[in-house]
């Protein structure tokens, strides 16, 4: 049931019970004051029904095309706002025709949107950029990992399911595995549309098109034409026939290399984020045998646990190695039950809630 047929009940309702409520009172007055016999008591009573009712029902009549009138009114401004901001090519089409139809819609949606979530119905400034971040993200769809022969890949979480949620992509790359982890250390709009605009240029590369060092040298490109300037950001490309990764890491928690030798800590250039103006050269890792995993974890890792990425690695080394799991699932699911027993011990609530993980494991 619509709003305009909801509020008219609602009224409709209401005034029945003010009005009968209103002559009940005034037949009391008349039967104990005006007419102690109390003759035509009756009639009286049904005269109150009757007239509530029918007051009721112009009420909510009224309310009704009031609301009708109302509504029409607001779409005539925003068709008029609409047709004055369309361009003078659009307005110069046939309002019936389907391309001028799509603009105004296009139109209509993006006044909702400005006017739906203004700052002043949040407690603070913080809530409502955080709000508008994470509606920033549901334009990112969920994370879709393709089958690449020759790799097993497992990814938390999967969804962009809050502000600060990190950005995680898999493609298929003409000669291996392309992959990328990039995020913020805080929540905010403008990270949000940086995340959206990696999110773009990768899927402008297509699916198998591009070898891994093509796709890298494109968004290391890509990313040089904006100014992104606390961006945490490591992707990497891994080919099928080499046991070498070409990547670029400009995060502060590196890349844990797992294989049975033990725990190997795979390193960019040293910088802590993305630098707009600097050159970033890719950085070149070998020795990625069959079998081996890599894993990929947020810096917020760091910040929520207070610990250095050695004192992580010191956690993991003998835990992972006695436990030798076979997928990167298994992989995956160890690393969360170890970071939810670290957190347990640190008193956190959720430690594993703003955490993001990727693992990648060389089948062949």
């Amino acid at each position: 049931m619509s709003f305009r047929v909801k509020l008219p009940v609602l009224l409709g309702v209401i005034s029945f019970l003010f009005f009968f409520i209103h002559f009940l009172l005034a037949e009391f007055t008349f039967t104990h004051w005006q007419n102690p016999k109390g003759e035509n008591a009756l009639n009286f009573n049904l005269v109150g029904i009757y007239s509530s009712f029918v007051f009721a029902l112009l009420i909510g009549f009224l309310s009704y095309y009031f609301l009708g009138f109302l509504y029409q009114y607001i779409l005539h401004v925003i068709a008029h706002i609409q047709d004055n901001e369309l361009p003078k090519d659009i307005r110069n089409l046939n309002p019936e025709s389907e391309e001028y139809k799509i603009y105004k819609s296009v139109r209509f949606t993006l006044l909702q949107g400005d006017e739906s979530l203004g700052e002043e119905q949040f407690e603070n400034k913080f809530d409502w950029k955080t709000n508008q971040a994470a509606s920033v993200n549901k334009q990112i769809p969920d994370i879709h990992i393709p089958k690449i022969p020759g790799f097993d890949v497992s990814v938390f979480p999967s969804v962009m399911r809050y502000a600060g949620a990190d950005y995680i992509r898999i493609v298929r790359a003409k000669d291996g595995i392309f992959g990328i982890l990039a995020g913020h250390m805080e929540p905010g709009i403008l990270e949000s549309s940086e995340k959206v605009f990696i999110h773009g240029t990768i899927s402008s590369f297509g699916d198998g098109l591009f070898t891994t060092e093509e796709i890298l040298e494109k968004l290391e490109s890509a990313l040089h034409q904006f100014t992104f300037l606390k961006l945490k950001i490591s992707a990497f490309g891994i080919q099928n026939k080499e046991d070498k990764m070409s990547f670029l890491h400009y995060m502060d928690m590196p890349i844990f290399q797992f294989s049975d030798h033990g725990i190997q800590v795979i390193e960019g250039s040293g910088d802590d984020h993305w630098y707009p103006n600097h050159k970033h050269p890719l950085s070149m890792a070998d020795g990625i045998e069959i079998g081996d995993y890599l894993v990929w974890a947020s810096d917020r890792t760091l910040t929520q646990f207070g610990l250095t990425s050695f004192e992580i690695m010191e956690e993991f080394v003998d835990y992972l190695l006695d436990l030798r799991p076979s997928s990167s699932r298994q992989m995956l699911l160890a690393i969360a039950k170890k970071m939810s027993s670290l957190g347990a011990e640190r008193n956190l609530t959720n430690p594993m809630e703003k955490l993001s993980i990727l693992v990648v494991r060389r089948n062949k």
